[in-house]
């Protein structure tokens, strides 16, 4: 299995050390070398300024637009203004917008979801299917509210690759976000035998297949697998379900490896959006990490695992044909939709009493 060429100093610093502690020091310091809240702000800024009058009304709308909080990561139409109708100065200021949130390892298995959509979309096109339902553009965008304001939120939604960004209180989070490819493996052309979201998935087999007896079964949460991942559209505000091997009931090896995997999934993003998808996690002692998994750990059978904690889920499901269809998705409800933090700025500035749910 090739590996993605680009690692993010995040994994490293934080492989192999005891996760708590090691995230509580990592973050403080990485600060310095972090995309500021300024800097996204100036990237958004860059956007809107790009839009031409036709984009502007496809593109913006009010913060509390129900719009922002409506989701999904199948092929098909949508709302927004997609990246094939923009302009390129508008293009280019739109990926760069959503660059910001994600690392080097993240803005990576990006473009290689966009690889596979373009594949499909060739092959679509010589079966002579119209109009086109894969493809590299057809993601869409919004913008709620603007750059200079307080809080303010975006959105990039299309066939598995959906963030959704939002700074409130001067820090920014992307939950949902989801990823997902079909096939797993990239079967042509220069990246052939790459796997989008290949990383990962190597290490929760290595854990998986460290488990002893009993272990393994408090891990086999489920009979099978589930046919998709369970904290995606319409569960977006579900508690997590902490079920499976705790951090603390793992010898040193296997708590290493659960560290690396939450490490994995983590340096997809920016540092500084990182650490806030963790921060609440992270400040209340004793809250456990723990680990699921349910299937065959090989890349040709039904798998399915689980990153849990009281605060958030990280779940991968490869399942659909011939485990050849992959998904991942981080939920957390208390940063999905830019979560309490802009529930509050807009009960404040906008009058809306619970306006994400």
């Amino acid at each position: 299995m090739r590996r993605m060429s680009h690692r993010n100093a995040f994994v490293a610093g934080l492989a192999g050390t005891a996760l708590l502690a090691g995230l509580v020091a990592w973050a403080p310091a990485r600060q310095a070398g972090n995309a500021p809240i300024d800097d996204l702000r100036t990237a958004a800024r860059a956007f809107v300024a790009s839009l031409s009058e036709r984009e502007r009304s496809a593109a913006l709308r009010p913060l509390d637009d129900g719009e922002r909080t409506k989701w999904y990561f199948a092929r098909g139409g949508r709302a927004g203004l997609f990246l094939r109708d923009m302009d390129d100065d508008t293009r280019a200021a739109t990926l760069a917008l959503v660059d910001r949130f994600l690392s080097a390892t993240g803005r990576e298995q990006w473009r290689l979801i966009r690889v596979v959509e373009a594949i499909n979309g060739r092959n679509e096109k010589a079966a002579g299917v119209a109009p086109p339902t894969y493809g590299d553009d057809l993601y869409a965008v919004h913008f709620f509210g603007a750059p200079d304001a307080p809080a303010w939120a975006f959105e990039i939604e299309g066939h598995h690759f959906v963030l959704h960004a939002a700074v409130a209180g001067g820090v920014a989070t992307v939950t949902p976000v989801f990823t997902g490819s079909f096939p797993a493996e990239i079967g042509e052309g220069a990246e052939k035998g790459n796997r989008p979201l290949g990383t990962p998935v190597a290490v929760a087999f290595e854990l998986a297949r460290s488990l002893d007896a009993a272990q393994r079964a408090k891990a086999r949460i489920m009979d099978k697998p589930p046919a998709d991942v369970l904290w995606a559209v319409g569960a977006d505000g579900k508690a997590p379900e902490p079920r499976g091997v705790p951090r603390s009931a793992m010898n040193d090896a296997q708590k290493a490896l659960v560290d690396r995997l939450l490490a994995e999934h983590a340096g997809l993003l920016d540092a500084r959006v990182a650490d806030a998808q963790l921060r609440a996690w992270r400040a209340k002692p004793g809250s456990e990490l723990v680990f699921a998994f349910v299937g065959e750990p090989d890349l040709h059978k039904p798998h399915y695992y689980r990153l849990a904690t009281e605060f958030f889920t990280i779940e991968y499901d490869s399942t659909n044909a011939d485990a050849s269809h992959v998904h991942c998705v981080w939920s957390d409800p208390t940063t999905n939709f830019g979560g309490d933090a802009l529930r509050a700025h807009l009960k404040a500035e906008h009058g809306a009493p619970n306006p994400t749910r």
